[in-house]
């Protein structure tokens, strides 16, 4: 059964999984049996990359946000523009990753 902590994204991966493993099989497969399937084999990874990609693309927004705002203030302004940008973007910038940027193409393991 899907929880309430499954964000459209994992279904999204599961959909693509449910219908990877149809044509493996040859037959329909329910969703509750992708789920599950899902879940014993592929939900930790999938997840570890996940939040391995959106971190690194974090880090970037914010080094490049660091190396503007320092060119702007003509000195090197580190930790503290880093955290200037948590402040004023991280939740937008996060935001925007799980609705804009995220999209399901291939399912995992498969």
């Amino acid at each position: 059964m899907v929880d309430s902590r499954t964000n459209r994204t994992e279904l999204a991966q599961i959909e693509l999984h449910r219908q990877a493993l149809s044509r493996e099989r040859g037959h329909e497969i329910a969703f509750e049996e992708a789920l599950s399937d899902w879940k014993a084999h592929y939900a930790e990874q999938w997840r570890f990359e996940r939040q391995a990609a959106m971190l690194r693309m974090q880090r970037e927004e914010i080094e490049r946000y660091k190396w503007i705002e320092s060119e702007k203030s003509g000195r090197d302004l580190g930790r503290q523009a880093a955290l200037d940008w948590i402040s004023k973007y991280a939740a937008k910038w996060r935001e925007w990753y799980e609705t804009e940027f995220e999209t399901a193409e291939e399912p995992v393991g498969k």
